[in-house]
């Protein structure tokens, strides 16, 4: 029989190398065997599915309303074939980058204006922001670029992709991406539960195992919905779990952004002006599950960002 490593299988099944090693001592991996520190898992052998799921993670509790999304489908077919001009589709994109920051930043309540981010952008730091935030918004704004030559922006987009497009290992490299240079070693591992969690909790799973839930739910029972569903539901579960504890929104939103443009969508955020009440939808869906008034803005901002692509001169 042919063997892989823990390594090996950490890459084949998208989850961390720490958590195949905790699956091969949990003996939840058919015909694994140790040789002295190291384990010897089939090649053939399948990624153990944890049935469990967390109180406020059912798919049942997940609530986005009565919501008819047949008019994003013209509008995707729209943008997808916005790409006769490609010097204008990437200033398009470019522009679209800096309304997504300012309005991620301000929903994380980070000090960045327009004009902060805008001599930010060209080339120059600003008195008035903390390096670390500028830096991020840099490393924001790399990660788009990104996320756009990975999904084929100019000329034009690819169409909706079979398969998911993260896995838990490549969220794990979207936020060490994210902390390049601001803090290295926090990226490293998911936070601990603070005490109200544990207590909250019956039983308290580890952010590891939540995570493990969710990259299930994404891979298998969120296939089939619609990529604006499957995009918010993945935002606002990174959001419910806090995977890292710093930079929350921003790490959401970098994953609702990628989720989108691989399904045939620009990223879309709400504008600043929204955010306070995007920030109220947010506690809804937070505590409740609630995902209506949440996903009616981000259709609505998806609508906006659309039509600046598609229409004869673009702003």
């Amino acid at each position: 029989m042919m063997y892989m490593n823990t390594k090996q299988a950490a890459l084949q099944w998208g989850i961390s190398e720490r958590r195949v090693r905790i699956l091969c001592s949990e003996g939840r991996i058919d015909g694994v065997t140790r040789n002295g520190w190291a384990w010897n898992i089939p090649l053939d052998a399948t990624k153990p599915s944890d049935g469990r799921q967390l109180r406020h993670q059912k798919n049942v509790d997940m609530r986005i309303g009565a919501m008819n999304l047949s008019s994003l489908e013209s509008l995707r077919s729209e943008f997808l074939s916005a790409r006769k001009d490609e010097q204008q589709l990437k200033l398009t994109y470019r522009t679209s980058i800096f309304r997504f920051v300012l309005g991620v930043f301000a929903c994380e309540e980070l000090e960045m204006g327009n004009e902060d981010l805008a001599l930010l952008f060209s080339g120059y730091f600003s008195p008035s922001v903390s390096f670390d935030t500028q830096l991020l918004a840099l490393n924001t704004r790399s990660l788009l670029m990104r996320f756009a030559q990975e999904n084929g922006l100019g000329p034009g987009f690819r169409r909706v992709q079979a398969n998911a497009f993260f896995t838990e290992r490549s969220l794990i490299q979207l936020y060490q991406s994210l902390l390049q240079g601001i803090d290295d070693e926090a990226a490293l591992s998911y936070r601990e539960l603070d005490s109200s969690e544990i207590e909250k909790d019956e039983p308290a799973l580890p952010v590891e195992r939540r995570m493990e839930i969710l990259i299930r739910q994404y891979e298998m029972d969120w296939k089939s919905l619609h990529p604006l569903v499957r995009s918010l539901f993945l935002f606002g579960e990174l959001l419910r779990i806090r995977p890292f504890g710093r930079y929350d929104v921003v790490f959401a939103s970098l994953a609702l952004a990628g989720e989108l443009l691989a399904s045939g969508f620009p990223p879309a955020f709400v504008d600043v002006g929204q955010v306070d009440e995007f920030k109220a939808s947010l506690m809804l869906t937070r505590t409740r599950g609630n995902y209506q008034n949440t996903m009616r803005m981000l259709e609505q901002a998806l609508h906006h960002e659309i039509a600046l692509y598609t229409r004869k001169e673009n702003i």
